[in-house]
């Protein structure tokens, strides 16, 4: 029998949001990508890492695939090292035992790498809670891409109209809207509440204990 099913975003969502490695990352990609290709650096600021991959490569996936590369590896080091330091967000874990209570399926969709999202999950004490975790590592495209919700929806058996995804950033709500799955932003991580209400959620909170006033 179909359920409801709740697929959360990794960091800024369930995890602390580690500010700064990301923030050197993204600078650091940016900069080797203003150098190589023929890019305005002030017209991709706002952009996501996978925004600006699409829109570089523009269609050409082997293009696409190199920019994932170079993403990669510029990424991966600070990810893990981050990883290993990973603490849940305010009251993470009593949601997390009560939507479990309430036999709600829980899967992870997350832009980290696989062993990034393993570690952090484990270091924080969480990975029990999940049925499936999809990251970059299993799939061909990133969030804003719906591929990994759609993948994380198939393994759990949740219909998408029965599904929910938490996040807390703009890809996160792309990817959901686009497949007609709930999007719920939860403020605190990676964007404003001005920046997240330019994508139209279905629903912003506070803090991620708030999604069960959503499931009463």
């Amino acid at each position: 029998m179909p359920r409801i099913g709740v697929i959360f975003d990794l960091d800024g969502t369930l995890i602390k949001f580690p500010e700064p490695w990301i923030r050197e990352a993204r600078r650091e990609f940016l900069g080797w990508l203003v150098k190589t290709f023929p890019v305005d650096a002030k017209a991709i600021d706002e952009l996501s890492i996978p925004q600006l991959i699409e829109l570089v490569a523009n269609g050409d996936r082997s293009r696409y695939r190199y920019l994932r590369e170079i993403a990669n590896s510029i990424y991966m080091k600070r990810e893990l090292e981050a990883a290993a330091r990973a603490s849940v967000r305010e009251g993470v874990v009593e949601l997390l035992e009560e939507l479990r209570r309430r036999g709600v399926s829980m899967s992870v969709a997350t832009n980290n790498c696989r062993d990034a999202a393993t570690i952090s999950l484990e270091t924080a004490g969480i990975k029990e809670f999940f049925s499936c975790v999809v990251s970059r590592s299993d799939v061909e495209e990133m969030k804003p891409s719906p591929e990994m919700l759609l993948k994380a929806a198939y393994a759990a058996n949740i219909p998408l109209s029965m599904g929910i995804h938490v996040g807390d950033s703009v890809v996160d709500v792309l990817a959901a809207r686009s497949i007609g799955m709930m999007a719920v932003s939860v403020i605190g991580g990676v964007h404003s509440r001005e920046k997240l209400l330019s994508s139209r959620p279905h629903l912003i909170i506070e803090e991620p204990l708030h999604l069960l006033k959503i499931l009463t």
